[in-house]
């Protein structure tokens, strides 16, 4: 359970009480020179969120959240089948449970299509069904990173080394040492949309990190 995770779970239980919001929002207003009132409003979350995704790529950001609203959303009826992997890869659904190919990479174009809409921006790189070639033109167009931040992506070599096989998911967050991530097109079938860790000391197929234009 990462961090977000369990400060939701202590809020939904009722733990984390609006006093203890109102005291934090009073330390953070006093550390950061802003007006000491105690409420979130629009000056100390713009503050907040500074700190936390500042370097981040807010095309990257808008992606991970359609990421995140896809948890669960997976494979139906066969392996790489179902009307969600078949949108993925831009078809309409044909009732058949035919192999449609893997879908991390067509996960991740998607979600970033998705997010060019909503920003009313164009697409600032090629969609592809392949982790490592999409891995690429990410990094093209924007950059790679050695310290990942929340919508970066990330890319893994699979199969023989050197060859065109790969996996690619969301970063959600990095914090000691450990990556959490949100991937499509994992598990044994149905393979689903799920969050993710790794421990980054045990990975040895890591490939890298990019991030998206801001």
């Amino acid at each position: 359970m990462n961090p977000e995770e369990y400060n939701k779970k202590q809020f939904e239980e009722g733990l984390i009480q609006p006093a203890h919001l109102t005291a934090l929002a009073v330390l953070w207003q006093e550390k950061h020179d802003l007006e000491v009132d105690g409420m979130c409003g629009p000056q100390t979350l713009a503050s907040i969120e500074e700190e936390l995704y500042g370097e981040s790529s807010m095309l990257g950001l808008q992606a991970l959240a359609i990421a995140a609203e896809s948890i669960g959303k997976g494979e139906v009826g066969g392996n790489n089948s179902g009307p969600f992997v078949e949108m993925l890869h831009g078809k309409e659904f044909d009732g058949d449970d035919d192999d449609d190919g893997n879908w991390c990479a067509a996960f991740i174009s998607w979600c970033s299509e998705q997010a060019c809409k909503k920003m009313g921006i164009q697409m600032p790189f090629k969609r592809s069904g392949g982790a490592k070639a999409l891995y690429r033109r990410i990094s093209k167009a924007g950059s790679k990173v050695s310290s990942p931040l929340p919508g970066d992506v990330v890319c893994w070599d699979r199969g023989k080394k050197g060859s065109w096989q790969g996996h690619i998911g969301f970063v959600e967050s990095y914090q000691g040492g450990i990556l959490y991530t949100i991937e499509g097109n994992t598990g044994r079938y149905p393979s689903l949309v799920r969050r993710s860790q790794h421990d980054l000391s045990r990975e040895n197929r890591l490939i890298g990190f990019a991030r998206m234009p801001k």
